[in-house]
C-alpha cells in the first residue's frame, strides 16, 4: 500500500512541536527538529539500505547532531547497523506510537487516522493501536530529552544512547541505582612501514600499516580502528566526567612502537647449502623503530557507568561492549 509521504512528515512535525521542538527547514533530511541543545535530523525513507543509511550518517555527523530515520518496517540487522553508524530507527509501531499519544494528548485532535482508509485517498497509518516498543529509541525517551550541553572535547560519537546502555547492562547488574557517563583518554594512532631486512644471502621485505590506541589510564593496547573522530560532543549537563590522562605522549609511544613491532615479527625458515648439506634456520624479521611511521593523537572514548545494586558495568558508548564488571561495596553510596 502506498504513503503519502508528505502527509506522514506533516504528522511527525506537528508531534515534534507538540513535544516543545522547532521544526525548522535541513537540506540533509526532511526536516530538522531542536530543543535545549538538542538537534534531530528526521528523515522518512520507507526504502532504506545500507549505504543510504551510511550517507544519512556522514551527513548528521558534519553538523553534530543526532539522526532518526523512520522506516515502514525494520529487521534486526538493519536496526544494529544504524545503531553502529550513530543513527535511531523508529520503525511503522513506534511511529504509530507516538502518533497515538500525540493524538490522545489533543495535539492532533483534527486529523482523522482511520484503520480503513477512505477509497482514493493513501493510507497514512493503517492501525493506531496502543504500543510499547521493547527498545524506545534515543530521541523518544523521556530521559533522553535531559538538558546537553555542546563541549571540546575530541571524540569519537556516542552511538549507544543511555537507555540502551542501560538495558545491556540490565542482564548483569539488574535494576540501575546511577549512570553516569565517562570519557576515557586513549592515545589514538596510525602507523605504517616498508623495509628490508638482510640476512646472509637473503633480502627480507617488511611492510605494514594499520591503527590502534593505548588507553591513556591503563597502558593497554588495541589494535582497534575509532572512525568518525570529532572534535566536539554533546553530553549531558550533569552525571557526566571527563578523565585525565595518566600515561603521557611519550610512555605512549613507547608501548605503541613495542605493540606494533611484536604484532608485525615474523618467523621465517631459511636454508643455506653449505657444501653438499642443505642447513635450515629459523629466524625472527620485525621492523625496527625507525623503520616504522608513527601519527598519535589524544582522544576520548564515551563509557556509561552503570551501577546495579552490587556491581557496576562499563558500557562502551562508542561500539557497545561492555569494558568491565566490578564488584563494590554498598559503602559507596552512604
Amino acid at each position: 500500500m502506498s504513503v503519502n509521504k508528505q502527509a506522514v512528515i506533516g504528522i511527525i512535525k506537528r508531534i515534534f512541536t507538540y513535544y516543545g521542538y522547532s521544526v525548522n527547514y535541513s537540506d540533509i533530511s526532511d526536516f530538522l527538529a531542536e530543543k535545549n541543545a538538542d538537534h534531530l535530523f528526521v528523515e522518512y525513507d520507507a526504502s532504506a539500505n545500507f549505504n543510504s543509511i551510511r550517507h544519512f550518517s556522514n551527513n548528521v555527523g558534519k553538523y553534530g547532531g543526532k539522526g532518526i530515520l523512520i522506516l515502514d518496517s525494520v529487521d534486526e540487522k538493519t536496526r544494529s547497523f544504524a545503531l553502529s553508524e550513530g543513527i535511531t530507527v523508529w520503525d511503522r509501531g513506534e511511529l504509530e506510537s507516538w502518533v497515538g499519544r500525540a493524538v490522545l494528548s489533543g495535539a492532533l485532535e483534527e486529523i482523522q487516522i482511520s484503520p480503513e482508509p477512505a477509497a482514493g485517498k493513501s493510507e497514512v497509518f493503517s492501525t493506531l493501536q496502543p504500543h510499547v516498543p521493547e527498545k524506545i529509541s534515543v530521541a523518544s525517551e523521556k530521559n533522553e530529552f535531559e538538558r546537553t550541553i555542546r563541549i571540546l572535547l575530541r571524540s569519537v560519537p556516542i552511538n549507544i544512547g543511555k537507555a540502551d546502555a542501560l538495558s545491556i547492562a540490565q542482564a548483569k547488574v539488574g535494576s540501575s541505582r546511577s549512570q553516569k557517563l565517562k570519557f576515557i583518554p586513549v592515545w589514538h594512532y596510525n602507523y605504517s612501514f616498508s623495509t628490508q631486512k638482510k640476512f646472509k644471502s637473503r633480502i627480507i621485505d617488511l611492510a605494514g600499516d594499520g591503527e590502534g590506541f593505548i588507553n591513556a589510564l591503563t597502558g593497554t593496547n588495541s589494535f582497534s580502528k575509532l572512525k568518525d573522530v570529532q572534535d566536539n560532543i554533546f553530553v549531558p549537563t550533569q552525571n557526566y566526567e571527563i578523565k585525565q590522562p595518566l600515561i603521557v605522549r611519550n610512555d605512549a609511544l613507547d608501548k605503541a612502537m613495542d605493540a606494533i613491532i611484536r604484532e608485525h615479527a615474523k618467523e621465517i625458515r631459511l636454508n643455506e647449502m653449505i657444501g653438499d648439506t642443505i642447513i635450515f634456520e629459523n629466524k625472527i624479521f620485525a621492523p625496527a623503530e625507525e623503520d616504522i611511521n608513527l601519527e598519535m593523537e589524544l582522544i576520548h572514548i564515551p563509557v556509561w557507568e552503570i551501577k546495579g545494586s552490587a556491581e557496576t558495568a562499563e558500557i562502551n558508548g562508542y561500539d557497545g561492549h561492555i569494558e568491565a564488571l566490578k564488584a563494590y561495596s554498598d559503602a559507596e553510596f552512604v
